[in-house]
């Protein structure tokens, strides 16, 4: 993205927060890189466009599809509650402190019900998130183990969020790589061999992805008017920013 030369209108349609711009999240929105500030802002109003109004929609009719869009296999029992947390915090496992106190993870977006615990990963676009695939698998597997370790008895999914094609992200192929073989994540992991027995998906999703779930929200009788216009809202920013 960097290096685009885009109209003004464009530049501040890419700045705009639709829905929700007081929410709390708002005070753990990261820093941007020097030199890829309008970037990391626009990844960042992504995540919060998409994702704060997914929050107020009906859990049981958006998650699915997220599920779905993940390849994942459906989670068994329809959500009443939902929450959707944006660069959250989350403990590691008390085996990752064995030589010293280790600091928190810092998840993209958490999204829990009281079922599941689903956690999503940015592909390479923040700076904690490096291109390195030792240092950007030690950094997946610690998610995957904090969120699991979060998760508790629920079941614990991982999931790569991408703007790039499948087969192009490093980042999709190392979780691929971690979905096809649990002992490939463990180990990178520092944790007891049974600590990921609640991990039950580990994917990718694209923003088209998540445009088409809005989409679908949008065009559902099922959804109440206000909930219906709630969604249209976003798909209509993200057509102007160039993703549907």
């Amino acid at each position: 993205m960097s290096g685009t030369v885009r109209s003004p209108r464009i530049e501040a349609v890419r700045e705009q927060i639709v829905i929700a711009p007081h929410h709390p999240d708002s005070l753990r929105r990261p820093s941007p890189r020097l030199g890829a500030i309008e970037d990391d802002r626009f990844r960042q109003n992504l995540l919060w466009n998409v994702f704060r109004t997914f929050e107020l929609l009906p859990p049981a009719f958006w998650l699915r599809r997220l599920q779905a869009r993940l390849h994942m296999d459906p989670v068994q029992g329809a959500p009443h509650t939902v929450r959707v947390d944006l660069w959250r915090a989350l403990a590691l496992p008390f085996a990752h402190h064995l030589d010293g106190v280790r600091p928190d993870v810092v998840a993209d977006v958490v999204i829990e019900t009281e079922h599941a615990v689903w956690t999503l990963m940015l592909c390479g676009d923040a700076s904690r998130h490096v291109d390195a695939e030792s240092a950007a698998g030690d950094f997946v597997s610690q998610v995957i183990d904090a969120a699991s370790w979060y998760a508790g008895t629920r079941g614990c999914y991982f999931g790569i969020l991408t703007s790039q094609p499948r087969h192009q992200g490093a980042g999709v192929a190392l979780v691929e790589r971690y979905f096809r073989s649990r002992d490939s994540l463990q180990l990178r992991a520092n944790t007891r061999c049974n600590a990921h027995s609640n991990v039950r998906g580990i994917g990718s999703v694209r923003w088209p992805d998540l445009a088409a779930i809005l989409r679908d929200c949008e065009q559902a009788d099922v959804l109440t008017n206000i909930e219906r216009a709630l969604a249209r809202n976003a798909v209509t920013w993200l057509e102007q920013v160039g993703i549907g």
